[in-house]
């Protein structure tokens, strides 16, 4: 089947319906397209009837608005009712089902993925963009993470999640750092069952047939509540008490070593240790200029960029594990920080945000 939209310099194909193999409808344009701005005309687009060896004829074009979405009207049998896909259920949860993570557009590198990590993306309460900002990473959105949940050996993973809030995903390697990180929502309607083929799979494949996968041999996962710090996001719960552990003693204002301090005192709208960590972290943020593969992330996300795998920080602290001596839950704490895109705040509320600064836990946005 044609793309959705194919464009060449002068001309551009839009919205195909196909009648056979060789044949299909098409909306189409001779003039040029440049974003569609007011100075094309109004009538650019007409309903052509185009086949598979180049030739194309005029079938309709209305003078003054643009024709598009050719659909054939003509008798057909009564599709089939398909049946629901909500379970009967009074809780406000439901169910995702990934058949294969390693189908993945752009192609995942050879790590084993063992964990999902489940994040809530949060509403911005407040107006405009930065007042006030959840982290240094521009206009981001809020999260906090709900959890992990496993990866069966297949690339399957079957698990229940809560209805009615904005879920993102991220695809863990064997030390809970984030392989592929996905920027969009998922969303869930109580007892609503979902499933996708792939992590990003290729919009033009169908879910491959075989023997039932892992996941679906046993009832859906529960989520594993991830790190304390993590929900509501905090970086003064999540990420100083392992700086207080095993670095403050070398980057304190007395002893700075490297001229990095890293303890938790107040700093501007921050700390001192996030102002000096966070610039390590690879952190995807709006209208950064002048990153080349930061650019070519818009809209499918390299593996390995953004968050722990791809930062300057997570390096330095495996290359120095052995003086440090961070043990496998310290080091997920401070991989979930840097894949929940190395944020200080778990609220956009002003209030709440003095709190979080000072080290106080806040209850944080309900989940329903």
């Amino acid at each position: 089947m044609p793309q959705e939209q194919i464009r060449w310099p002068g001309h551009c194909y839009r919205t195909p319906c196909p009648l056979s193999e060789k044949y299909f409808l098409a909306a189409y344009s001779f003039d040029s397209l440049i974003g569609e701005p007011s100075w094309n005309p109004p009538n650019m687009f007409g309903i052509y009837l185009v086949d598979g060896f180049g030739n194309k004829e005029l079938l309709y074009r209305d003078l003054n608005i643009a024709s598009l979405w050719p659909t054939p009207l003509r008798p057909r049998p009564t599709p089939p009712v398909l049946p629901s896909l909500l379970d009967s259920t009074d809780r406000r949860e439901g169910t995702f089902f990934l058949q294969n993570v390693y189908a993945s557009r752009p192609p995942l590198p050879g790590d084993v993925i063992r964990r999902l990590r489940i994040l809530q993306v949060l509403p911005k309460s407040t107006p405009h963009i930065n007042a006030p900002s959840v982290g240094i990473p521009n206009a981001s959105p809020g999260k906090q993470v709900l959890g992990t949940v496993p990866v069966e050996p297949d690339g399957s993973a079957y698990f229940r999640a809560p209805a009615g809030i904005p879920l993102a995903f991220q695809a863990l390697d064997e030390h809970g750092q984030a392989v592929q990180i996905m920027r969009s929502i998922a969303y869930l309607q109580p007892g609503e069952r979902a499933s996708c083929v792939g992590c990003h799979e290729p919009r033009n494949v169908a879910p491959p047939q075989g023997p039932t996968v892992q996941a679906l041999r046993k009832p859906p996962a529960a989520i594993e509540p991830g790190p304390d710090g993590s929900k509501p996001l905090s970086y003064p719960l999540l990420v100083q008490p392992v700086l207080d552990k095993h670095c403050v003693a070398c980057h304190s204002e007395r002893e700075p070593n490297g001229g990095v301090i890293l303890t938790g005192a107040p700093q501007g709208q921050y700390t001192v240790s996030y102002n000096a960590l966070a610039p390590r972290v690879r952190y995807s943020a709006w209208g950064v200029p002048g990153d080349f593969r930061r650019a070519n992330c818009e809209p499918a996300t390299l593996p390995d960029f953004f968050g722990a795998r791809g930062s300057p920080l997570m390096k330095l602290l495996f290359d120095n594990q052995e003086h440090l001596g961070l043990s496998d839950a310290e080091i997920e704490r401070l991989s979930t920080w840097m894949d929940a895109n190395a944020l200080f705040y778990g609220t956009f509320d002003p209030a709440d945000q003095a709190r979080q600064q000072r080290g106080e836990r806040i209850e944080g946005p309900k989940i329903e």
